[in-house]
């Protein structure tokens, strides 16, 4: 009898469980994400108006991966959609938060911010497919994966185009100097070559080279000649060091 009580208890404890509503999340997340019209339960459901550091990430639909919950292991299937924003990725938890399969498509006004500095407002639209994403307190562990813009326009006094903007991303021979992003381009006013260093504390360190091409105006040239402060050599070589910031701008 007493086994069977157990077993009874046991299956209604699950059912609570598998039935919690997705209100339960609220508690749970950061104070910078906002949720309405929550719907579904924990394990599946969707909620609307879904805002990040006052940014509007319109509906966001999750779903618990059973092949995580088999390796003990917590992982939640996310997509989010908004007319100029569209990502789906997998949540994963175990000694920390990390991200794979992360495949994200919108307009690059949501780097506006750090073109701000120069009084350039970019223009085109990127796409994101990074096959694996770790961060652990604040540090960047882990990123690989790959970058498009097509096409990249940088407006300012002048409309620029760099063309179809590639970058690919690998963790550095060295794991404690982070990650290295590969740059280049094709179809651009300017030929672009570069790279950018990534340190887990998410400093960087970034070096380009522009070069005039067959594409490339007066006007073109006359920038680069501006930049190599009126130099006889063909390229332009630039660097950049920061820190960069995640936010939702």
């Amino acid at each position: 009898m007493k086994k069977l009580v157990s077993i009874v208890v046991l299956a209604a404890l699950f059912a609570l469980m598998l039935n919690l509503p997705a209100s339960f999340l609220k508690p749970l997340l950061p104070s910078d994400v906002y949720l309405q019209s929550i719907h579904g339960t924990l394990w599946k459901g969707h909620a609307q108006a879904v805002r990040y550091q006052g940014k509007y990430l319109g509906t966001v639909n999750w779903k618990v991966s059973p092949e995580c919950l088999r390796a003990f292991n917590l992982c939640l299937a996310i997509k989010q959609h908004e007319p100029t924003l569209q990502s789906e990725f997998k949540l994963h938890w175990s000694r920390h938060w990390y991200f794979t399969d992360l495949t994200a498509e919108g307009d690059m006004k949501h780097f506006g911010s750090y073109f701000k500095r120069y009084r350039i407002t970019p223009k085109g639209r990127f796409t994101l497919d990074l096959r694996e994403l770790q961060f652990a307190q604040d540090e960047l562990l882990t990123v690989r994966g790959r970058v498009e813009i097509k096409p990249m326009w940088l407006i300012s006094v002048m409309r620029l185009s760099l063309g179809d903007i590639i970058a690919e991303i690998e963790p550095a021979e060295d794991a404690e100097q982070g990650s290295l992003m590969q740059i280049s381009n094709q179809y651009g006013y300017l030929d672009l070559a570069g790279e950018v260093q990534i340190s887990p504390e998410l400093s960087y360190e970034s070096h380009f080279t522009l070069s005039p091409n067959n594409n490339s105006n007066r006007s073109v040239k006359r920038i680069l000649r501006y930049l190599r402060g009126y130099q006889n050599n063909d390229e332009v070589q630039l660097s950049y060091q920061g820190q960069l910031v995640i936010t939702a701008d």
